[in-house]
């Protein structure tokens, strides 16, 4: 039987045994062979650090494996300014450095201003005012509402080289709401001479991200190239588990970049979605998956409050095995569009009911739903694509990524519609189609590909595709929809 290790997400014991196993450069932002010039992992006290409070009764604290700052008390919120420096940093021998740390930042009412980081080239001791303080450009601090430590990404110093300097991480609350900042693991490095032994990738098939850069750069529609080495089960709390042996579910798995000296920090967790990417990779039903290198296409986002890898539509093992649907360049694309900042060139067309298909700015997508302030309401809408030219295309397909959720049959109320003489105004002015789908209620509100609908029926014309809701007074589901292509 496998080993295999077993964190919970939430466990104070679980970050302090993490801490305990690794050094500075497990834990460090991915800069290959750079010199370190100082580093504090407030291991078990603020170390050489200082704490400067401006206003208010809470100052910066150890919290055993890192420091802490809190306004909130006995349930109440206090208004608090106060200030962690660091001693003086010495980059009089480097012409390029950079700044990383681990850190949790929860409940702030707007973290850009209230969780800062600073820097000084003339502070010596005392009240930060006493000196000057510039603020540092650093990537934008995300509530992932969780208590794990994520890395807060380069923060270049390369304008002090040559200079001594101050840090400071800034923290301020008010009585109305006061965040907590956790730190730990804070390090600065050298990198005017540094050799890129390892490749992160761009994100792209050629060259995919590792787990690392999938880590720093949570961005969508992206490549990642990993190990498989466990999943994460939840329950009654959040686990990660590194091996195969127990798993008993199918929703998720979890990358590094190798299968040696795993850390909780330098892993990805994977959404599985419902289909072939699930069939294939869970390890529920592949427990020899473990180890394994795969190649994957998805979102990079958050997931279990943690950077993640979900809506995962296409995957490569390292044997050669493939499935899902591989993404392809827009400029091959018969017609593309992706509805992430509108509804593109597509047209809204209301058959009866007060609701229309409209753009949802939250999940970056085409969103219809017949379910208003707790009513199911009945409607008819159609959301209709501009003509499309099949011209000299013999085997032409339409796919998607959608959810429907809470529809009362989706087979009949969630369908797909093609007509080649549609021109414009309400659906019944043409003739129209049917194209076979069996969609069904999904259980979360993660999208799936469709799958490929053949269009070849259409080959050589130039047609309309429409998008048909349907809702009832009893039942009334919600489609979303984005990624709409014809290739």
């Amino acid at each position: 039987m496998k080993k295999y290790i077993k964190y919970g997400l939430f466990s104070l014991l679980s970050i302090a045994v993490l801490s305990a196993c690794s050094n500075a450069d497990e834990w460090e932002a991915p800069v290959s062979d750079a010199t370190l010039i100082y580093e504090q992992a407030f291991a078990n006290s603020l170390g050489d650090f200082t704490v400067q409070s401006v206003s208010g009764d809470t100052t910066w604290t150890s919290g055993g494996t890192y420091a802490i700052m809190s306004g909130y008390v006995n349930s109440v919120n206090l208004a608090n300014e106060d200030w962690l420096i660091s001693p003086v940093i010495d980059l009089t021998s480097t012409t390029a450095a950079n700044l990383s740390f681990q850190h949790v930042v929860r409940y702030f009412t707007n973290l850009k201003d209230e969780a800062t980081v600073w820097i000084s080239t003339d502070y010596t001791g005392g009240l930060p005012s006493t000196a000057t303080w510039t603020q540092l450009t650093t990537q934008p601090f995300v509530d992932y509402q969780s208590w794990n430590f994520v890395p807060s990404g380069e923060i270049s110093l390369t304008a002090y080289a040559g200079k001594k300097v101050r840090i400071a991480f800034k923290y301020i609350s008010t009585a109305t709401k006061a965040g907590t900042w956790e730190i730990q693991n804070v390090v600065v490095k050298n990198t005017e001479a540094v050799v890129v032994t390892t490749n992160y990738g761009d994100g792209t098939e050629a060259s995919p991200y590792s787990v690392t850069g999938g880590i720093y750069n949570q961005v969508s529609g992206k490549w990642v190239n990993g190990t498989i080495v466990g999943y994460v089960w939840s329950g009654t709390q959040t686990n990660f588990v590194f091996g195969s042996d127990t798993c008993t579910q199918a929703t998720n798995m979890l990358l590094a970049d190798s299968a040696n000296n795993i850390y909780l920090s330098k892993t990805l967790p994977v959404q599985l979605p419902i289909g072939a990417v699930r069939t294939a990779l869970n390890l529920k039903d592949h427990k020899n998956l473990i180890g394994k290198k795969v190649k994957m296409y998805g979102d990079l986002a958050s997931y279990f409050g943690v950077p993640g890898l979900k809506t995962v539509t296409y995957f490569e093992l390292e044997d050669g095995t493939k499935g899902g649907n591989k993404p392809f360049d827009p400029s091959t694309a018969i017609y593309y569009e992706t509805f992430a900042t509108g509804l593109g060139a597509f047209t809204a067309q209301n058959v009866s009911g007060s609701e229309v298909w409209v753009y949802n700015s939250t999940y970056k997508c085409a969103y219809m739903t017949g379910y208003v302030s707790s009513q199911n309401r009945a409607n008819e809408d159609w959301l209709i694509s501009p003509q499309i030219d099949l011209t000299g295309k013999t085997s032409p397909v339409l796919c998607f990524d959608h959810v429907v959720r809470y529809a009362g049959v989706p087979a009949n109320e969630a369908t797909v519609w093609v007509s080649e003489n549609y021109t414009s105004g309400l659906p019944s002015t043409a003739i129209w189609t049917q194209v076979p789908t069996n969609f069904t209620n999904a259980s979360s509100w993660d999208f799936y590909n469709s799958g490929d609908m053949s269009l070849s029926a259409y080959s050589n014309k130039k047609i309309r595709i429409a998008i048909k809701y349907v809702s009832t007074a009893t039942k009334a589901g919600t489609w979303e929809m984005k990624n709409f292509i014809v290739k």
